[in-house]
């Protein structure tokens, strides 16, 4: 099933104290969303709308809100303790309010609905283990993974280019800072069932060099050496299983738990760790971590689709002849313009072209790092790349279902499909409220005097507290919420219901 990364880009009057992740909700039209990403110099707001039926309107207020949860009292935190109360939802705390001043779509749904499109890029990133998918926001993996480093040379990254008469190879294909390898790469169209099951679909991967064959061979891919490697902080965790000689001792660690990203090659790679190989050369100790790897079974694979002119550079681009401080000699400046961003492959420094002359010679604003190797690649950067335009599907391998010198082709089966999910799941119930009490879709304030959110005209919350039969509570801790649409009426907050009146489905009654 394909998620969306976000719907609509709000521009409001202050952007402070929105947070990537966080439930948005619109005061007026009750429209909610989660929030993508948050841009506090332009004061914009990217926002995957919860329903899509649902629509912002300018100038509403907008706020986010955080849920609070009630300590558990009483009891020793046992189920046998008669006296034990689980946590409950106290109350909503509004987080960040702000003014909507203008809507915009989201650029893949405006370069979607486009007359002429630019060409289509699918992004491939396949994890395994899939048991340590998803990676943390470190990179690292989760699960049955943590504290461990991913498998060399995992995760693999694809990019498949469509719709472009230029060879795909010739492409530069990085998107939000990670770069994917242009590779020939094929996959099925995705179907849905008659019962909305998501059919399988194959992967044909063009098997160049019999990279894959190695990979797919491989009996000892994860696992890791025991006995003589190291606990490293790789990217602000601590990963064990490190190759020592890929780590590097500092003033604040002088024992070595800093990854050194400059030493790659036979040693390692940036979160990889000794191979069985590399273990048995230095006399090391293999503990495998699954008793056979190959044909990479229940490794999860992304599918990322977006378009060539959201990548973080323009395909086009030529190489270095030669550096005389800020004056670039190339190959070519046909793909180039003045006004251009430039960034040299292995570089960070980014430079814009002030003139072009004699079609070899690209004068720049400032200079470049001074150890630019000669035939580097210098990249136009991309003023309209969007790390957040983009769909994606997930899938688990299945089965190999074919490998030659000439391709590997894999099948796949969906996320859905694989954990036996179900969907919707959200059911019909005529009386029944599916939300929490309280949480980000219930959003009823009270007891007390609050406004209801998205109410016109405003009503205000019950002041009593309203106990499970409906009738008023003692005190605060009584107030519990009965899930019928009558609950909701005596809150004054049935504009969020959670169940759905008009239909005639209901739960049956014990």
């Amino acid at each position: 099933m394909s998620a969306r990364s976000y719907d609509v880009i709000l521009s409001v009057d202050d952007a402070s104290g929105f947070v990537a992740t966080n439930v948005l909700v619109g005061n007026t039209t009750a429209t909610s969303g989660i929030i993508a990403n948050v841009n506090l110099s332009t004061n914009e707001i990217k926002v995957k709308l919860n329903n899509i039926q649902q629509e912002f309107s300018s100038s509403e207020e907008v706020h986010s809100n955080t849920i609070v949860l009630a300590e558990a009292v009483g009891g020793d935190g046992l189920l046998s303790t008669s006296n034990f109360v689980s946590n409950v939802i106290s109350a909503n705390s509004t987080t960040a309010i702000a003014t909507i001043s203008s809507i915009t779509p989201s650029s893949f749904k405006a370069e979607k609905n486009s007359f002429s499109q630019n060409p289509i890029v699918r992004l491939y990133t396949i994890y395994y283990p899939g048991e340590w998918y998803p990676p943390n926001d470190a990179g690292n993996p989760t699960g049955q993974g943590t504290g461990k480093a991913w498998p060399n040379d995992f995760p693999i990254r694809f990019a498949e280019v469509v719709g472009d008469l230029t060879s795909d190879i010739l492409y530069n294909v990085s998107y939000g800072g990670t770069s994917y390898i242009p590779f020939p790469v094929n996959a099925s169209k995705l179907g849905q069932g008659s019962e909305g099951s998501v059919d399988e679909i194959t992967l044909d991967v063009f098997n160049v060099d019999n990279i894959i064959t190695r990979l797919i061979e491989d009996p000892f891919l994860a696992g890791n050496n025991s006995s003589n490697s190291v606990t490293a902080t790789v990217n602000g965790e601590l990963v064990n299983g490190i190759d020592p000689r890929t780590v590097v001792g500092t003033t604040s660690n002088p024992d070595g738990l800093n990854y050194d990203a400059d030493i790659v090659g036979y040693y390692g790679r940036s979160n990889a760790s000794f191979d069985r190989t590399q273990t048995i050369a230095v006399g090391g100790t293999w503990t495998e971590q699954k008793q056979d790897t190959r044909d990479l079974l229940g490794g999860v694979v992304e599918i990322k689709t977006t378009f060539a002119n959201f990548l973080d550079y323009w395909p086009e681009y030529s190489s270095i002849q030669s550096v005389s401080s800020n004056v670039i000699e190339v190959y070519n400046t046909l793909p180039y313009r003045v006004g251009d961003n430039v960034r040299a492959r292995s570089g960070t420094i980014e430079g814009t072209i002030q003139s072009i002359k004699r079609n070899s010679f690209l004068f720049l604003s400032n200079d470049l790092e001074a150890d630019i190797p000669i035939g580097e690649a210098l990249y136009i950067v991309n003023p309209l790349a969007d790390s957040e335009s983009y769909v994606e599907d997930k899938f688990k391998i299945d089965q190999l279902e074919k490998l030659s010198d000439d391709i590997a082709t894999f099948n796949l089966i969906s996320w859905l499909q694989y954990f036996k999910l179900v969907t919707p799941k959200r059911k019909f119930y005529k009386n029944t409220c599916q939300w929490d009490y309280k949480g980000p879709e219930c959003q009823y304030p009270g007891p007390g005097s609050d406004p209801i959110p998205g109410s016109s005209p405003v009503l205000t919350a019950n002041a009593n507290p309203i106990a499970a039969n409906n009738q008023i509570a003692a005190d605060s801790s009584g107030d519990v919420c009965s899930k019928s649409l009558l609950a909701c009426t005596l809150r004054n907050n049935q504009l969020h219901f959670g169940g759905f009146p008009g239909t005639g489905r209901t739960i049956p009654r014990g």
